[in-house]
């Protein structure tokens, strides 16, 4: 009751993103760092995810084989499996985002979550003709988001380190001004 009294003698009203008890600067400061934080965190999260993957099956050898192959900068996730065990693939979708599924007679592989312009829809009809089609000998196709994903990446996270040196910026001119005080 008190702060409601207060807050209207001020004439200033408190919001629920304000910290009551700390000044202005102060919260600035805290919301930049968040700010800040949090771009360079998602940043990092865009450059490690993987983000090309390749799909090559053959029916050359008398047992035809297919491998999945998942690259990031973290490395390389190579998984081969027959082919007579592919059935078909499959789009999940995920807001704006679209996910190329591979559905095997053991269950689902997954192609990365794809942030970029590829055309996933595409991608699964050609899957899914080649495996209708016996006659066809070989099937390969990547879905390349780096061109995308690591140039927005490095975005946020220059973003985010502006954004936390600017913070710092502040909070050692304003350190620095109290000391000659």
């Amino acid at each position: 009751m008190g702060t409601e009294k207060d807050s209207r003698k001020s004439g200033r009203r408190y919001t629920s993103f304000e910290l009551q008890g700390v000044s202005a600067h102060k919260q600035k400061s805290f919301w930049l760092t968040i700010l800040g934080t949090v771009l360079v965190v998602r940043g990092g999260m865009f450059l490690l995810n993987p983000q090309l993957a390749t799909l090559e099956c053959d029916r050359l050898q008398s047992l035809g084989m297919c491998k999945l192959v998942v690259s990031s900068l973290r490395g390389e996730t190579v998984t081969p499996f027959p082919l007579d065990r592919l059935e078909k693939a499959d789009v999940q979708k995920h807001g704006k985002s679209s996910q190329l599924v591979l559905l095997t007679s053991d269950g689902k592989l997954y192609f990365p979550i794809n942030n970029g312009f590829s055309f996933t829809d595409d991608k699964a009809s050609q899957i899914n003709a080649f495996v209708q089609d016996s006659e066809a000998k070989s099937l390969k196709l990547e879905q390349d988001n780096r061109w995308f994903v690591y140039p927005l990446g490095a975005s946020l996270i220059v973003l985010g380190i502006f954004s936390l040196g600017l913070n710092l910026k502040g909070l050692l001119n304003r350190s620095a001004r109290r000391t000659k005080l």
